[in-house]
């Protein structure tokens, strides 16, 4: 009795079932791809394209008072609104005092874009009180080592204090000016700092893509 040959099996797939195998690796690899696009493009690529995201304010308080004076102080805020770190190349605030009449004055304006009719207290003087500008190293000229560096997220705050006459003006007027540049920094930017007649300061930027953000604010000494 000869002995039996081993007999080969052969197993068939059905075309269908091989076609859904090739789409299912197809949609894994694809949604891998756009794993890939969400986390590089969305969280990095795009990001380092966009502005530095700064937003600056600033505040007065009043910390006290006697018969003579108003002791108040002046607090800027940066807050890092973006999704990239940043360094603030220059930094400025101005700070006024106004004072205003006692009787309301009628105004009136008619332009073929622009129409108005006030009938308020007029402002009759507006007195610098101080004024503050610094460029620090991201900037041309700027000082060596000197940096603010701000994290997604993050903010930065800074204060003085200003004694003022009592009774001397009515409302204080405060301005922070601030130009933040993306970090690393790699070329230093130029940064002007212009004087007005009035002795206050503005920051003006020389370098495409760089640009000053700028806030103010009002705090009423009266009574």
């Amino acid at each position: 009795m000869s002995a039996r040959e081993p007999r080969t099996i052969r197993l068939a797939e059905d075309r269908w079932a091989t076609l859904r195998h090739v789409v299912e690796v197809v949609a894994i690899v694809a949604a891998g791809l756009w794993g890939f696009y969400v986390f590089i493009y969305q969280e990095r690529i795009k990001p380092a394209a966009e502005p530095a995201a700064l937003a600056p304010s600033v505040a007065i308080d009043r910390l006290g008072r006697d018969a003579r004076r108003d002791i108040l102080r002046i607090t800027v805020t940066l807050r890092n609104t973006g999704k990239t770190e940043f360094d603030i190349a220059a930094d400025a605030y101005n700070v006024w005092g106004e004072r205003y009449g006692t009787r309301q004055v009628r105004g009136q304006l008619d332009a073929s874009n622009k129409r108005s009719v006030t009938y308020l207290v007029p402002r009759v003087s507006k007195t610098l009180l101080a004024s503050k500008s610094e460029l620090r190293d991201a900037t041309a000229g700027g000082m060596k080592d000197f940096h603010v560096i701000i994290e997604p997220g993050a903010q930065e705050q800074f204060s003085d204090v200003l004694v003022v006459p009592r009774g001397a003006y009515d409302v204080i007027d405060a301005q922070t000016i601030d130009v933040p540049v993306k970090m690393p920094v790699r070329e230093k930017v130029r940064i002007e700092i212009r004087r007005h007649k009035d002795g206050s300061v503005d920051l003006f930027s020389h370098t495409p893509g760089v640009d000053e953000s700028d806030n103010d604010t009002q705090f009423a000494l009266i009574p």
